[in-house]
């Protein structure tokens, strides 16, 4: 049976629905962070096709993993593989739990487009990662863009950015179906008296979205837990 190293109820919503598995089983260690933390030390010494392979390995023990998936894009970018960046960054969209994680996809994709020679939509995907969290890597790809065309790069009004990723089909804001699948996890976790990974799971949700319900559903969690 397939043994899978997903750490948090929050990873079993997210795997079961976009993997569509077969039966498997949980590990009982985390048989994906080692690799992930020998692929961080080869990725720190510029040994980008050995750090490739042990993100691919911790893929393969949880398919769910963020950081890996990161990984993986990072080493595309170092070996010149546009194509499987773009499609790992694609992969990743359906697992950004939060703010930082979904501005992460954003620059992904606006490095993309950079590659692709599509300078004006690579600027506003970077622009609209702004929008999420600041970010100085951001910004400096903003202005590289600015001086090669010698012209104002992603200083559209925030409509105008969203309508350009709109008219790209480019999502332009998290999973509608990620966010229900967080609050359904949510849930079953406080049902259980796992108090910990509900509040982790609205935690996510309220992050993405500011909503006023999920923050209720915090502060009741916080009352419990304290």
């Amino acid at each position: 049976m397939l043994r899978l190293s997903l750490r948090h109820i929050s990873e079993v919503y997210l795997y079961e629905y976009y993997k569509n598995p077969d039966e498997y089983e949980i590990s009982d260690t985390d048989l994906a962070r080692p690799h992930i933390d020998k692929a961080n030390m080869l990725l720190s010494e510029q040994r980008n096709n050995e750090a490739l392979q042990e993100y691919l390995a911790a893929v393969m023990e949880n398919p769910v993993s963020f950081e890996a998936v990161s990984g993986i894009i990072i080493c595309c970018k170092r070996l010149g593989d546009i194509e499987g960046a773009y499609k790992y960054t694609k992969e990743m969209y359906n697992i950004c739990c939060t703010r930082a994680e979904l501005a992460t996809y954003y620059r992904n994709m606006g490095w993309y487009y950079l590659e692709k020679y599509d300078p004006d939509l690579s600027a506003a995907l970077y622009r609209f990662s702004t929008f999420l969290v600041e970010s100085e890597a951001a910004e400096q790809e903003i202005k590289y863009l600015e001086t090669a065309l010698n012209k104002p790069m992603g200083r559209e009004k925030s409509e105008e950015i969203i309508e350009i990723l709109k008219q790209n089909n480019i999502p332009t804001g998290p999973s509608n179906i990620t966010l229900a699948l967080l609050i359904k996890a949510g849930e079953e976790a406080e049902d259980s008296g796992n108090y910990i990974q509900a509040n982790d799971c609205y935690m996510m949700v309220y992050d993405l979205t500011q909503d006023d319900e999920i923050g209720d559903r915090i502060t009741r969690i916080k009352n419990i837990i304290m």
